[in-house]
């Protein structure tokens, strides 16, 4: 039933055998994982404002939003370097090569990410309980319990890119997905019922133990799928090292990017202001759903762009492929603007001042999807360098933005920021995108 209804809403776009093909094992498994995923991270949503409060939401949100940026900055594009060349190595049958990489790369990921993991656990016990040249503040401490997570979240995702490089799309989502979301909501409505309180250690406590579950998942499964022991170990080192590396700049560029709103806010307000700030956000994220799908479903096309026949093609497939993102994501973006304040107040009625960032926030990510896929199609075309230009303006211009506004109207002015980066990093890559390959990939096409 499900099969049907989705062939029937995406038979506009997917046009050939291979799409067809990926419809079953790709984006149905894909939508039902994801759609999963953004109802157990809503109810987490739910259950932690509701139960901890603006002030101590805000501090576990400013660790979450920290822990997260260095988790992105020691993967080191080793997550992309695992799926490229597992797809690539498996269908020619270099499997070790494949075995090389596997282990070249999980011995790289585990040093860089234990060592930036105790790296900012010793320059926070120095500088703050040693030296106290850093004043100690409510973040300091969950900062420095939650750099454990550091290399588990590195470990699992690059253990669940290695599995969707070998086609096993389905279960390289459970475990980010569902496996870790799930098991963190159960623990959180347990200890809530037994304690009738969330305390901001146990919040701290059970994310980590949902990240260690998780990975312990995504570790079995990988086990179990593959006998590495028959296989004798080569390797490319020079060429791993030089395609990692060149994704080690845009990597951080673009983390700091996308969490630059919450450190900034963090930094100039309080925590309870970043409670409610992070609460619309999570709210608004919801609009980047069919997005998403959209990314898996133009991804096999945009590599075939060597004909004017081919960008023609393509460019026919985006048009109409953001459109139907548009037709599906414009009803829940009217629903969070007429019922903004209730949505916000299901969080308490703390959080209801939050109603017009979450508002500013959704027409950031509206504009966003109208451009398109923008920075994707960069990525998959070779121009992934004009993404790190612009990302790199844009975070210059959202530090300058938050110092004027942020201090005036606090996460109102935050979200003023983030909006306005988010429309002037589209525009210019959209322009510029649209003079290299001569495709245009907003929604007037």
């Amino acid at each position: 039933m499900l099969k049907k209804l989705i062939e029937r809403a995406l038979r506009p776009i997917i046009k050939n055998e291979e799409d067809k093909a990926k419809l079953l094992t790709v984006i149905i498994p894909s939508f039902i994982v994801r759609s999963g995923y953004y109802v157990l991270s809503y109810l987490i949503l739910l259950v932690l404002t509701r139960t901890m409060g603006p002030t101590r939401y805000g501090v576990y949100s400013y660790t979450a939003t920290i822990i997260f940026l260095l988790m992105n900055f020691s993967s080191y594009g080793f997550e992309v370097i695992a799926l490229k060349y597992t797809s690539s190595y498996l269908s020619k049958g270099e499997k070790g090569l494949w075995k090389g990489l596997y282990n070249w790369s999980s011995k790289m990921l585990l040093i860089i990410s234990t060592a930036l993991s105790a790296a900012t656990v010793l320059f926070l016990w120095i500088f703050v309980f040693v030296l106290h040249l850093i004043p100690k503040t409510h973040y300091t401490l969950p900062i420095l319990v939650s750099c454990s997570i550091i290399p588990l979240y590195t470990l699992m995702n690059f253990y669940a890119n290695l599995l969707r490089g070998q086609g096993k799309s389905l279960l390289s989502f459970l475990s980010d997905n569902t496996i870790k979301p799930l098991f963190l909501l159960i623990a959180l409505i347990v200890c809530r019922l037994l304690l009738g309180n969330m305390s901001l250690p146990l919040a701290v406590g059970l994310n980590i133990v949902s990240f260690v579950v998780a990975f312990v998942f995504v570790f079995m499964v990988f086990r179990k799928v593959n006998n590495l022991k028959d296989i004798k170990a080569e390797y490319d080192k020079p060429k791993w090292r030089s395609f990692v590396g060149s994704l080690f700049i845009l990597t951080c560029v673009t983390s700091l990017y996308n969490r630059l709103d919450t450190i900034m806010l963090g930094s100039i307000k309080d925590a309870a202001q970043v409670g409610i700030y992070y609460a619309a956000e999570r709210n608004a994220s919801s609009l980047f759903f069919f997005m998403y799908v959209m990314n898996m479903i133009i991804a096999p096309s945009l590599a075939s762009l060597n004909t004017p026949e081919d960008k023609v093609k393509v460019q026919r497939m985006i048009t109409r492929t953001i459109r139907w993102v548009a037709l599906f994501t414009l009803p829940v973006f009217a629903a969070i603007i007429i019922f903004s304040g209730q949505i916000m107040h299901l969080s308490g009625p703390e959080f209801l001042p939050g109603k017009m960032a979450l508002i500013i926030i959704s027409c950031g990510v509206l504009i966003d999807i109208a451009f398109g896929p923008v920075g994707y199609f960069a990525l998959m075309t070779g121009n992934e360098k004009y993404n790190t230009i612009y990302m790199a303006i844009s975070i210059f211009l959202n530090i300058a933005m938050n110092l004027i506004l942020t201090p005036r109207m606090g996460f109102v002015g935050t979200a003023i920021s983030t909006a306005t980066c988010t429309v002037f990093w589209n525009a210019a890559m959209f322009i510029t995108i649209s003079r290299k390959t001569g495709i245009r990939t907003w929604i007037f096409g």
